[in-house]
């Protein structure tokens, strides 16, 4: 019989340590392998330079939307340990398809290597559209809910360093490995056999939801569950948001192949340039858990939209510059860090218990529909492009016309022609020839940047190449500093060429425009979205807030919040815990010293309403019922003062107000602060306050005001309870602070570790 599994209250422990290995060498592969395929393609002349850049994307973001349904089934109805386990085995699997791909690709006859190399990249997409939701959905199943934007951070930041790693060997490897791809597959397999061994390491759980029926239909579930998320503040705020940063990762990663192609950058070069963004959301991904503390943080969020905004629109403007656009392509991957962890941490924590995994599985059918788009719009504004003159005609001269004697090929690319001519007479031309013969990888890098020479080899129709034999057509065209010449077959129109080196700035700055846009829609999903971030600017380092019974707030349904709030410091920190618009009527005590000109602002902004204890007036209660009842009937959350130092009848006053229009369950929340030497510190350091912020369970409507208050007060002993056996050394003994008074249990949030 298995043992009841426990969330773990520390980072360090076998499953997480594990399920970071294995996502790390997971993700490395998917990008090894997308990389390595589509240069591979490439020089074997399987598919053109622009066919290869279309064609991966699709192949890999594909199975995300095909199979998303039953990545989610799976996720919940069984133990996420299984699907992690099966998917690190079938990786080792897919790699081998690999290996014998790159193996057939040697011999003489390579038709079937290279196709059998590109069918992994499917494979890999299939691998992830399962191992994405067990992974993601399984986060907050082994970990504690305060440890979920730490745990997050660390792992985004794996991800896309391994993403960088990937990225970069995938080109390397194809760079000095070509005519032995081979050699890739064996690494790759070995790599995946690590990652498998890894996946044993995760410590069983049980199942989300044992009793789910297989979904038959499966265009219902997903459905259903894109209805949840759009419905839910939090949840659409998160998968929405999740599926640009999917939508500007494929965008990016197309702008900066274009630009690579149209300074016909080698396949390492454009590797490594591509990699630094990833290198960027590694940095800021692992900022983003330490800045976020023990909460969802989502005022990291427009901090980081912002950051974007600026970074593509300074990428843009230094395409030139190649230091200068590398360094904003690292600042688009650092702030890009800061704006997915949050909304990743949200998703997990804010998804029901019973489909963590159906809702991630969803959020990855929106990520495709971001990834497809990106795709298609890219083509689009390339397309838009031509037309309007943005990238300039460049006019070809015919240069001869006869049969393809010889197409040779060096490092993925086109190297030399031989052509018959009618007369018999041989028209030849050579970008390079590859006499390497094992020189130095940079040396060679460096001979091949510098050639002045580029041959073009075109045929009509996706997976054609030219043959040996053909009847071919030879122009010629002379751009940036370098001679062009295309073949083509004879009876191939000749297509325009295009002068693309500036097309990339206004793809950038496209970018920078739309990420613009994408913020306006998030602060109107969440108002006070940049209230959020300045009241975390005004306290970071000043206080460490932790947040409990975040569960207990409803996802979309409107509430009132009992709060002991009666200072605008304490009102900021319950609104920066929660992940919904609230308004707060807030009854101030006199001499009040938290009154900063910044705090004033930030209440302004949230629609806070203050009223000062003992100079309420009738209509001063009428204003302040009126807002209510607006708020709650936008499905809102309202935020009422039900104890200060000292209780006051205006509370009972505005609830019975409120609950005759409008009767919402009420929530108490019970805000606290203590110095270091409250909580029982010896080191004798000054450093942060601690903030807790307490959510109990709901109580029902028209609940008597006098037991709101009661339940404030249990929330106050429970947590003075928690903190001072907790820095006594006495490890989670909350489960006794609940036993010790029954009738408390109602309102108490819950008990770590079985529903934290």
């Amino acid at each position: 019989m298995q043992q009841p599994f426990q969330p773990y209250h520390t980072l360090a422990n076998r499953t997480f340590i594990g399920l970071l290995i294995a996502q790390f060498l997971a993700a490395f592969n998917d990008q090894c392998i997308h990389a390595a395929a589509m240069f591979y393609a490439i020089r074997t002349n399987t598919l053109t330079e622009a066919q290869a850049i279309t064609l991966m994307p699709i192949l890999f973001y594909l199975p995300w939307a095909l199979f998303c349904t039953i990545a989610g089934y799976l996720a919940d109805r069984f133990s996420k340990l299984y699907s992690l386990i099966f998917w690190k085995i079938a990786e080792v699997g897919i790699t081998f398809l690999a290996l014998f791909g790159f193996w057939l690709g040697t011999g003489q006859d390579n038709q079937w290597g290279p196709y059998l190399v590109l069918s992994t990249v499917f494979l890999m997409g299939t691998h992830s559209a399962f191992f994405v939701p067990a992974k993601y959905g399984v986060m907050p199943e082994i970990l504690r809910a305060s440890l979920l934007s730490r745990a997050n951070g660390f792992l985004e930041g794996s991800s896309f360093l391994a993403i960088i790693a990937g990225t970069v060997s995938g080109g390397v490897m194809s760079f000095y490995f070509a005519g032995q791809e081979y050699f890739i597959g064996l690494i790759l397999v070995g790599l995946a056999t690590i990652g498998m061994v890894a996946s044993f390491m995760i410590q069983w759980m049980p199942a989300a939801n044992p009793r789910r029926p297989f979904p038959w239909n499966l265009f219902k579930p997903l459905w259903q569950n894109l209805r949840t998320v759009l419905r839910s503040q939090p949840l659409a705020l998160a998968a929405l948001g999740i599926a640009f940063f999917t939508f500007m990762v494929a965008f990016m990663r197309s702008t900066v192949y274009m630009h690579g192609e149209a300074h016909h950058w080698t396949e390492l070069k454009t590797s490594i340039i591509v990699a630094t963004v990833g290198l960027g959301i590694g940095l800021g991904s692992y900022l983003a858990g330490l800045f976020s503390g023990h909460k969802v943080e989502l005022g990291l969020v427009p901090l980081g939209t912002v950051g974007m905004i600026l970074a593509t629109l300074a990428a843009g403007l230094a395409i030139t510059w190649l230091a200068g656009l590398i360094t904003s392509i690292v600042l688009i991957g650092l702030f890009a860090g800061f704006y997915i962890v949050p909304l990743y941490a949200l998703l997990q924590h804010r998804s029901p218990k019973a489909s963590k995994g159906d809702m991630i599985a969803t959020s990855n059918f929106l990520n495709v529909t971001g990834a497809i788009t990106a795709s298609l719009l890219f083509f689009g504004l390339e397309y838009a492009t031509k037309q309007v003159g943005l990238a300039e005609a460049v006019p070809q001269t015919p240069v001869a016309q006869g049969r393809l004697r010889l197409l040779q090929f060096a490092d993925g690319r086109p190297a030399g022609f031989k052509v018959e001519l009618a007369d018999g007479t041989v028209y030849e031309e050579w970008a390079f020839r590859d006499t390497s013969n094992g020189r130095g990888l940079f040396r060679r890098l460096q001979e091949n940047n510098g050639r002045r020479i580029v041959i073009e080899a075109k045929k009509k129709g996706w997976f054609q190449r030219l043959e040996e034999g053909d009847e071919v057509a030879i122009s010629r065209y002379r751009l940036a500093g370098r001679v062009h010449y295309e073949i083509r077959l004879a009876s191939d129109p000749l297509e325009p060429a295009y002068n693309m080196e500036m097309v990339p700035r206004f793809l950038f700055i496209g970018a920078s425009v739309m990420t613009l846009i994408i913020l306006v829609l998030l602060c109107r999903q969440l108002p006070d979205f940049f209230v959020r971030s300045l009241l975390w600017l005004h306290s970071y380092g000043r206080y460490h807030i932790k947040v409990y019974g975040i569960v207990n707030l409803p996802v979309e349904a409107a509430a009132i919040l009992a709060t002991n709030c009666h200072r605008f410091r304490n009102s900021m920190h319950v609104l920066a815990s929660t992940d919904r618009t609230v308004r707060f009527i807030l009854l101030e005590e006199e001499h009040d010293e938290s009154r900063t000109p910044l705090l004033r602002y930030m209440a302004s902004q949230t629609g806070m309403i203050v009223l000062e204890a003992g100079k309420v007036t009738s209509a001063d209660v009428d204003t302040a019922a009126a807002a209510a009842i607006q708020s709650l009937r936008n499905e809102d959350l309202v935020a009422l003062t039900a104890d200060g130092v000292t209780p006051d009848p205006v509370f009972e006053r505005l609830l019975n107000r409120i609950e005759t229009v409008v009767p919402a369950p009420i929530v108490p929340v019970f805000c606290g602060t203590w110095a270091a030497e409250e909580s029982g510190s010896t080191s004798g350091r000054s450093g942060p306050r601690r903030v807790f912020v307490v959510i109990g369970e709901a109580l029902p409507p028209h609940t008597p005001p006098q037991e709101i208050r009661q339940a404030l007060a249990h929330l106050e002993q429970w947590l003075r309870d928690t903190v001072v056996e907790r820095t006594s050394g006495i490890s989670e003994a909350l489960p006794a602070v609940a036993a010790a008074s029954p009738s408390k249990q109602a309102v108490l949030p819950p008990e770590p570790p079985s529903a934290e």
